[in-house]
């Protein structure tokens, strides 16, 4: 018996779409909120650009999370507009950074919980987080307060992936992956960006368990094929590949500055972009320095002008050593890109080998060499699997991935 009741997200007409939930549903996230002088809400462009979706269907939602000044937020926050109908409510926690303060501020955040989840229908929250997951306290009240509550597992941060982790962090994983199976078991909807998050944390048969892969793309991000070939033609045949993400050791950066280095040493050139920041970039650039053909480029705003850019590759690279579903593979897709992936839980159900892109053994850096030299004399085959990708691109967007959701939702909750 499968662990899961799987789902999928093809592109549909909105005619399709359900009735709105009304329901009082709260949404509780760590990722705070910023407020202006006028009373508006802000989000940072990346939250904004998912968090509006919800109101689609959801017309009586209320935000569980910090609350911050507008004025102190970062430079690409973004106001929120509410459709016609709908209705937001601001339910302000403790914003706390370290462990420490998590557990000072731990009292105040358990009292406006319980009282916020007390107030509303459904209850919509998480099993990851930092410092100390907030749903661990919204899931524990609405168990008490006997609310149906709906889990997102969208990774699994806590579990170790680099090798480079000691004992408490060991003991911290292992914690987080008990109370996340604890939770996940009791919820009443679970959402699982992929299915390994599922066999490991669901039950059997579990019902209300989900598989909906984590996508951002838009219908208008896909290019159509006329378009696709063009861009493929003005390439060329010279190859170059990109890494775009946080530039840290879970990504799988030391891996891939790794494999370029042995390949530099036998003589072969490789070209790589690499676009983030994080911890690792000092580190990168040095490597650049040595290393002709590898470039460190500033990161680019998500949206047009990031796909305007990976459009310009002939591939790109996703060598992560932890198991989350980057929504990179789909971006990808969305131009005509293939992918050169790590065969991990979260991208070997998205990557068809030799078809949409190449797999090679998660941190293996002899093989992510050979991946990379084969990709740098292989323009015509990275060609044929970008366009190939192109055409699994329109089941996976942003849209499709909510309105799967949606429907979940209504059939559980659609109806008093």
């Amino acid at each position: 018996m499968s662990a899961v009741s799987p789902t999928t997200q093809p592109s549909v007409p909105a005619s399709a779409e359900p009735p709105p939930i009304e329901r009082r549903y709260l949404l509780l996230t760590f990722i705070p909120y910023y407020l202006d002088d006028a009373g508006d809400v802000w989000l940072d462009q990346l939250w904004h650009r998912d968090f509006v979706q919800h109101l689609r269907y959801l017309p009586k939602l209320t935000l569980a999370a910090p609350r911050l000044r507008a004025e102190d937020g970062p430079d690409d926050l973004v106001r929120v507009e509410l459709p016609a109908g709908a209705e937001l409510e601001l339910w302000p926690l403790p914003h706390v950074q370290t462990t420490l303060s998590a557990a000072a501020q731990l009292p105040l955040t358990a009292a406006r919980l319980w009282r916020a989840i007390g107030e509303h229908d459904i209850l919509h929250s998480g099993v990851a987080g930092w410092p100390i997951p907030i749903g661990w306290v919204g899931n524990a009240v609405a168990m008490l307060r006997k609310r149906p509550f709906v889990l997102m597992v969208e990774s699994a941060p806590w579990r170790p992936s680099t090798g480079d982790e000691g004992v408490k962090d060991h003991v911290r994983a292992a914690i987080t992956e008990a109370l996340a199976r604890f939770f996940v078991r009791r919820a009443d909807v679970v959402f699982f960006t992929q299915p390994s998050y599922a066999r490991t944390l669901a039950r059997e048969g579990q019902p209300g368990a989900h598989v909906t892969p984590a996508t951002w793309i838009d219908e208008a991000d896909i290019l159509t094929r006329e378009v696709a070939e063009a861009r493929w033609a003005a390439k060329g045949d010279r190859v170059r590949l990109l890494f775009a993400g946080r530039l840290v050791a879970a990504k799988g950066v030391d891996l891939l500055l790794g494999a370029i280095r042995d390949l530099h040493d036998r003589g072969v050139r490789v070209d790589v972009d690499i676009i983030g920041d994080g911890p690792r970039r000092a580190r990168c650039e040095a490597v650049a320095e040595q290393v002709p053909g590898l470039r460190v480029l500033d990161p680019v705003p998500y949206g047009a002008p990031f796909f305007e850019l990976l459009e310009g590759y002939h591939g790109v690279l996703v060598p992560s050593l932890g198991d989350e579903q980057p929504r990179i593979v789909f971006d990808a897709y969305a131009r005509a890109v293939p992918v050169i992936a790590s065969d991990t839980d979260g991208l070997r159900p998205h990557v068809e080998e030799g078809e949409t892109g190449w797999l090679f053994a998660r941190g293996d850096r002899a093989a992510l060499a050979d991946v990379l030299e084969r990709a740098s004399e292989g323009a015509s085959t990275l060609r044929r699997m970008g366009l190939r990708a192109l055409a699994e691109a329109p089941g996976f967007t942003h849209r499709g991935m909510h309105l799967s959701r949606w429907r979940i939702l209504h059939g559980r909750f659609g109806r008093r």
